[in-house]
C-alpha cells in the first residue's frame, strides 16, 4: 500500500453540493451524526420548529412529476456519493408504487443492480425476529414476559438477578443495561457458536441500570431471536438451523419472500446479489471480501443476518402496514401483538438541537426491533442497518400507509448518510415540503470529509526496526487471536481473520508510537481505531486496540503476547 496517499477530494465526494444528502445511517444514525457535528451545535434553528403540523394529512400520491422527482434525486445523490449501487421501493395505499435499482452490484463490473437483487439487510432482521416471537405469542407458546432463562437455560448475563429478571420483550429492548460490543462476536467469529455466543454473555459488562437507558446490544437480540425458535419446538443444541427454520415457516413464506435468506450459499446460488463494499482510511470504496465466509454472522443472524431485495422487503413493509395480513391475504401475526413491537418503549438520546441530526425527528425511543417518532407528529417506525458494507434502511409511516426501502452496497461514514437522505426527500415531496435536508447536512458532510483527509495526511511510513519488537502473536480475553507481521515493509495486523495495513500516526514514536487502520473493514470508522505497543508488566511489547463505543468513550482491548505454537 502506496504510504503517499494523497488526500481525499472534497469535491469527488460532493458534499459541497448544494442539497447534497445524507446522515449517518447505522443503527445509531443521528447521535452518531451529532456527536461528530456538535463543534458546529452553535445558533442554527432547530429543524423541528420549521416542520407544519402534518397530523392526520395524507400525503400526495407518488406520480407524475414527484415520482420524477425521487426517482432523479436518488440516482444524482448515488453518483455524488460515490455509492456502488441502491435498490429502493415504496409503498403506498397498499401497493409498491415505486421499485428500482440503480448502480451496480459490483465495482469494476457492468451488472446493475435491480429491484430483485439480493443484498443483506443487516440489523432490520431485528424486526422480523422480533415479528417472529410476536406470532409465538400469538399462539401462546410463550408471552412477552416470558424468562429468556425458560427457553436458553445456559443464558446468563454478568448479574445473576438480572438474568432470572430479563424476558422475551427485554431481548430486543435495548433497555437491558448491557452495552453494543460488536466486535466481540466479530473477532471470535472462527470459533464462536450461536451456543457459546448465548453462554458467554455473562462476559460482557453491565454499563446501565435496567430499563433506563438506550443502549444497543446486538448479542441479545440475537440470543431473543434464538430463545423464539426453541419455543418454536427447535434444538437447543442447534440455534442456528433452528431459527433458520422458524424464520421460514412463521414469517418469510407466510410473507411470500421466497428469496429472502439467511444462508450465503443460497444468495450465490441465486447470482443476482450485490457485494458489500467498504472504504480504506482515504474514503475509497474496495469490495469486502466477508462475502465469501458468512462466519462473522453466524453466532448472531437474528440481529443482521437476512439477505433480501427491494421488492420482498417491500412485501414485508406491506405486511406491518396492512397490521400484520401478506399482500396474499394471509394473517400473519395479530394486529395486537405487530403493534406492540411498534410500542415506544426507552427513549432515544436527544439529538442536539441545530445540529443537522436533529432533522431525524422521528428518533425519539426504541420499541422491539424498531425505532419509533414522529415526522411532524406522522407516526414513524423505522430501522437502519449498516452490516460489513451494507447499509439499509425501512422507514414506516402507518397513519399515513406509507412505507420506504432502502438498500445500498456500501458502508461508509460519509457515504452511508444516502438512505436517510432518501427518506427525508420522499417526505418532503409527498408531503409538499421544501427541501431542506440535504443542505443542512451538507457542512456536517463535508467537515467529516475533511477530517478524514486530515487523518490520511498525519499518516508515515513503518519503520521496521522500530516494530520488529512487536512483531509475533497477541492474544485478548474479549477480542480473541491477533498476529503482527512485516510484509514487503507494510506493517501488517490480523484480527480473527480481519486484516489491515497499519501507518504510523506522525508526531508519536518510541513506547509511546501510534498507529492507525487503514484497510477495510477497520478503517471505514470515524473516529478510527488506533494500535499501540506498550510495554506489559514482564517488559515485553502488548498490542492495544483502541476503538469508539457508541457513547463516544474509548473501548480499550489489550492483547497479550503469546509463544508460537
Amino acid at each position: 500500500m502506496d504510504n503517499d496517499r494523497a488526500p481525499v477530494s472534497l469535491s469527488r465526494r460532493a458534499v459541497l453540493r448544494t442539497g447534497a444528502a445524507g446522515l449517518a445511517v447505522s443503527s445509531l444514525a443521528a447521535a452518531g451524526l451529532a456527536r461528530s457535528v456538535r463543534a458546529q451545535d452553535a445558533t442554527p434553528k432547530p429543524a423541528t420548529e420549521s416542520l407544519p403540523d402534518l397530523t392526520g394529512v395524507a400525503p400526495l400520491p407518488l406520480t407524475g412529476d414527484l415520482l420524477a422527482a425521487f426517482e432523479a434525486y436518488i440516482a444524482t445523490s448515488l453518483a455524488d456519493f460515490g455509492i456502488p449501487g441502491v435498490s429502493v421501493a415504496v409503498v403506498q395505499g397498499g401497493e409498491v408504487v415505486f421499485l428500482q435499482g440503480f448502480g451496480v452490484r459490483e465495482l469494476e463490473r457492468a451488472a446493475p443492480i435491480t429491484g430483485d437483487t439480493l443484498l443483506r439487510i443487516g440489523s432490520v432482521t431485528k424486526s422480523f425476529s422480533s415479528m417472529l416471537t410476536a406470532t409465538l405469542v400469538d399462539d401462546g407458546t410463550l408471552d412477552w414476559e416470558t424468562p429468556i432463562i425458560d427457553l436458553l437455560p445456559d443464558f446468563a448475563v454478568e448479574d445473576d438477578a438480572l438474568t432470572a429478571r430479563l424476558t422475551m420483550r427485554d431481548a430486543f429492548c435495548a433497555c437491558s443495561g448491557l452495552p453494543r460490543r460488536d466486535w466481540e462476536f466479530i473477532f471470535n467469529s472462527q470459533s464462536l457458536t450461536p451456543e457459546s455466543m448465548v453462554a458467554g454473555m455473562a462476559n460482557l459488562p453491565l454499563t446501565a441500570p435496567y430499563g433506563e437507558v438506550f443502549q444497543y446490544n446486538n448479542q441479545l437480540v440475537a440470543t431473543g431471536g434464538f430463545a423464539a425458535a426453541v419455543a418454536n419446538g427447535g434444538d437447543a443444541d442447534e440455534l442456528g438451523r433452528a431459527y433458520a427454520i422458524a424464520m421460514r415457516q412463521r414469517v418469510l413464506n407466510p410473507i411470500g419472500m421466497e428469496r429472502t435468506t439467511l444462508a450465503l450459499t443460497e444468495v450465490l446460488a441465486d447470482d443476482d446479489y450485490a457485494v458489500p463494499h467498504g472504504t480504506d482510511l482515504a474514503g475509497d470504496f474496495h469490495p469486502l471480501l466477508v462475502l465469501v465466509d458468512d462466519t462473522w454472522i453466524a453466532s448472531v443472524e437474528p440481529t443482521g443476518g437476512l439477505w433480501s431485495s427491494a421488492r420482498e422487503m417491500s412485501r414485508y413493509v406491506q405486511t406491518e402496514l396492512a397490521r400484520g395480513v401478506s399482500p396474499d391475504g394471509a394473517r400473519v401475526v395479530s394486529a395486537a401483538n405487530l403493534e406492540r413491537t411498534w410500542a415506544p418503549g426507552v427513549a432515544f438520546p436527544p439529538v442536539p438541537a441545530g445540529t443537522p441530526a436533529d432533522t431525524a425527528t422521528f428518533q425519539q425511543s426504541y420499541a422491539l426491533g424498531w425505532f419509533t417518532g414522529a415526522y411532524g407528529g406522522q407516526r414513524v417506525v423505522w430501522h437502519s442497518g449498516g452490516t460489513m458494507g451494507f447499509t439499509s434502511l425501512v422507514t414506516m409511516l402507518p397513519d399515513a400507509d406509507l412505507g420506504l426501502v432502502v438498500l445500498t452496497n456500501g458502508g461508509d461514514p460519509v457515504t452511508s448518510p444516502f438512505p436517510l437522505a432518501v427518506h427525508f426527500r420522499l417526505l418532503e415531496l409527498l408531503f409538499d415540503l421544501p427541501e431542506s435536508f440535504g443542505p443542512r447536512i451538507t457542512p456536517a458532510l463535508a467537515a467529516i470529509v475533511q477530517g478524514r483527509a486530515d487523518l490520511v495526511a498525519q499518516l508515515g511510513p513503518v519503520d521496521p526496526a522500530a516494530v520488529a519488537p512487536s512483531l509475533g502473536n497477541y492474544a485478548s480475553p474479549a477480542l480473541g487471536e491477533a498476529r503482527l507481521s512485516l510484509r514487503a515493509g507494510a506493517l501488517v495486523a490480523d484480527f480473527g481473520g480481519y486484516r489491515t495495513e497499519l501507518q504510523l500516526i506522525t508526531g508519536t514514536g518510541g513506547p509511546d508510537a501510534a498507529y492507525r487502520a487503514v484497510d477495510p473493514p477497520l478503517a471505514g470508522f470515524l473516529p478510527p481505531s488506533t494500535v499501540t505497543f506498550p510495554p506489559g508488566a514482564d517488559g515485553r511489547p502488548q498490542l492495544v486496540l483502541t476503538m469508539k463505543g457508541d457513547d463516544g468513550q474509548d473501548l480499550v482491548y489489550p492483547f497479550a503476547p503469546v509463544a508460537e505454537g
